[in-house]
């Protein structure tokens, strides 16, 4: 749809049956607000729709703006960022100052949607050369999709801010994969997971190796820090260093809080500042904040109530913890618990799995709701499989 409405509002002809023919089976599938949409696109394309109220209600070519209290301009930037895997970028204007809050990753789908959206926004808002104005990046968190492409802003002479829990990451990033993956190596070992397979998921995990080199940062930040005015909110649990950005009643919240899926869990054994229990403790101080109108997150659509999202997600791991625990009924290692909770998966997604089952594993074992059930084992092995049963 991207390419049909870009074209449009560059002044290409097109009927409105046309734009109903090619969009409109998508636009059927997908449902929602997208009929409608390419209803009012067509209508553009013939010459006699509100160019100003379908930009104000839709966007273009994904790129939203919203206006925080104080007048501050965010533009709301959905790229892909690797294939079929989105990402929300923010540019900030206020006033001369330019921030950029996520970069995306290096690809040349993205750099191609980073053209296309600064097209967007010289002509449908009228911000000439947006991009070349960014005078610092932030980074939410040391996820590539976030952070992949940030060489490319500091050669540009943008200082690059980011948590000191995840400025490792991105300075250190060749250190953090090894270290990492012998985590992860020990984790599926005491899942459970056979050697075939432990060994097939390790080298999935390592394979963003090739895609980033180290890249120095300017400022390490920590909870409470300042970046021209907007405030960082440490929120641990996804990732270490996960931030989320005050704009006046605005929250960027990244992946802290996503409006339609549950951000993915990881258990503390394979990196510190992670688990569940930081998790939920974290949205527990963003439930805190005063004065938040609006959360704009790093995949997905806005989410106009933030507290209602919160207290959604809180509710979803309450009832998975109790599903794990009843699963452990009888004893069970960890990839079974995950087999039982997901099914069968494919991919990159058995190790997404398992740590997700991790996580809530590791939060009933720490609070003695689990206990080992081949206490034995562990005195005859350095590294062996742990099965789990529910506690008295």
């Amino acid at each position: 749809m991207a390419a049909v409405e870009f074209s449009l509002f560059a002044g290409a002809p097109g009927s409105a049956e046309e734009v109903e023919a090619h969009l409109g089976p998508l636009a059927a599938e997908v449902g929602g607000e997208a009929p409608a949409r390419v209803k009012a696109l067509g209508a553009i394309g013939a010459g006699r729709g509100d160019r100003a109220a379908y930009r104000e209600q839709f966007g273009v070519c994904g790129v939203r703006r919203f206006t925080a209290a104080s007048g501050v301009r965010i533009y709301f930037i959905p790229i892909e960022t690797f294939p079929e895997h989105v990402n929300n970028l923010y540019l900030i204007v206020d006033g001369a100052r330019t921030t950029l809050f996520d970069v995306g990753s290096q690809t040349a789908q993205t750099r191609d949607e980073l053209a296309r959206a600064a097209a967007v926004l010289r002509t449908e808002w009228g911000e000439p050369a947006a991009f070349d104005r960014v005078s610092d990046v932030v980074l939410s968190h040391g996820h590539i999709d976030h952070f992949g492409g940030v060489a490319t802003w500091r050669e540009r002479g943008a200082r690059v801010h980011v948590h000191e829990l995840d400025g490792r990451v991105v300075t250190g990033f060749e250190e953090r994969i090894v270290v990492a993956a012998m985590q992860v190596r020990v984790f599926l070992e005491r899942a459970g997971v056979s050697e075939a397979d432990r060994v097939e998921l390790e080298q999935m995990y390592v394979f963003t190796k090739h895609l980033f080199k180290s890249v120095p940062v300017d400022r390490l930040l920590v909870d409470g820090d300042e970046v021209n005015g907007m405030r960082a909110h440490h929120a641990p649990g996804h990732c270490p260093g996960q931030i989320c950005l005050q704009v006046d009643n605005v929250l960027l919240t990244a992946d802290h809080v996503l409006p339609r899926i549950t951000p993915h869990q990881s258990p503390e054994s394979i990196t510190p500042y992670t688990g569940l229990g930081t998790y939920l403790e974290s949205l527990e101080r963003t439930h805190r904040l005063p004065g938040i109108d609006l959360a704009l997150p790093g995949h997905e659509e806005p989410i106009p109530d933030l507290n209602r999202r919160i207290a959604e997600i809180v509710a979803f791991h309450r009832e998975r913890l109790e599903k794990v625990r009843a699963l452990c009924g009888e004893s069970r290692t960890l990839a079974d618990v995950a087999g039982e909770l997901f099914g069968p998966q494919a991919g990159y997604g058995r190790l997404l799995a398992l740590q997700e089952a991790g996580a809530h594993v590791e939060w009933l074992s720490q609070r003695g709701r689990l206990e080992i059930a081949n206490l034995e084992d562990l005195t005859k092995s350095a590294n062996p499989v742990v099965r789990y049963r529910a506690s008295a």
